[in-house]
């Protein structure tokens, strides 16, 4: 059974980090447009500090039998992402 929720983790948390690559990418691309630089930099340390989290939290589900309360606090990560830095992510 653990290994089922381990793989079922792993695949949201895969899909996860594809969602954080492309659409919060594009969101960071288009906030990159209309902030100040200071504020650019903190979005795209967020943005990267999202991407590292997903492989490292992939790893900590296989190898050291983490709580499942860190894939909660990644899913409020993103919401709190969306609503400061990537409301907008059209690709035009």
């Amino acid at each position: 059974m653990q290994m089922a929720i381990n793989v079922v983790a792993s695949l949201v948390l895969f899909f996860c980090f594809i969602w954080t690559l492309l659409p919060w990418g594009f969101g960071i691309h288009n906030y990159a447009k209309s902030h100040g630089k200071f504020l650019v930099t903190i979005a795209r340390a967020s943005w990267l500090g999202l991407l590292l989290s997903h492989p490292v939290l992939i790893y900590l589900i296989w190898f050291e039998n983490s709580s499942y309360w860190l894939i909660l606090a990644l899913v409020v990560a993103h919401i709190v992402f969306y609503t400061l830095f990537a409301r907008d992510v059209s690709t035009s």
